[in-house]
């Protein structure tokens, strides 16, 4: 399963990013494991619609999904909003 792939959004936080044009750079690099990472589930939700399984099967599974695919997305997430953050300081210093 796609989800079971490593992530590296600690290997990505720990990048030290201060300049603006270094942190569009990283958002840009977040945001497409985002974007991996939702299309991925999509693919994973749509085989397991197509598969032969019993609803009662496939809703389990489906359930154990979406927790992985929230578990695997969130640090991403987070991370974006961390280099959000730290843009908008840098666009507006106090």
């Amino acid at each position: 399963m796609a989800h079971l792939k490593p992530n590296n959004y600690k290997e990505l936080s720990s990048r030290n990013y201060n300049g603006s044009p270094r942190i569009d750079a990283m958002m840009r690099e977040v945001l497409h494991m985002i974007g991996n990472i939702d299309f991925e589930h999509e693919v994973e939700l749509d085989k397991l619609q197509k598969s032969a399984a019993n609803q009662e099967l496939k809703g389990y599974i489906e359930r154990k999904i979406r927790a992985a695919y929230a578990e695997r997305r969130g640090p991403y997430v987070e991370l974006l909003a961390t280099l959000r953050q730290r843009q908008h300081r840098l666009s507006f210093p106090s």
